[in-house]
């Protein structure tokens, strides 16, 4: 006499590492942390070198003080009292 049990749902019986989604959901975190080894492998392999020497800073320095608005034009500006019409 066969007996097996015929009621079991899909899946049931079967060990769980021999399922679909056990191992997608851990595919998903395991597909994360690949990825952040080959940005991390990326960033440590093709580092920005953003001030080469002390020249360039200074260079880049005044560049960057000469585009800004003078601080004296705003001084003088908020020192002058402001007319109100009466």
């Amino acid at each position: 006499m066969n007996s097996q049990n015929t009621n079991l749902a899909p899946g049931e019986g079967v060990p769980w590492y021999r399922q679909f989604w056990p191992w997608f959901i851990i595919a998903l975190p395991a597909s994360v942390v690949v990825a952040s080894f080959v940005t991390l492998w990326l960033a440590i392999s093709h580092p920005d070198h953003l001030v080469v020497d002390e020249s360039e800073y200074r260079q880049l320095n005044s560049e960057l003080k000469a585009q800004a608005p003078s601080r004296e034009n705003k001084e003088e500006e908020a020192g002058k009292p402001e007319s109100h019409p009466d």
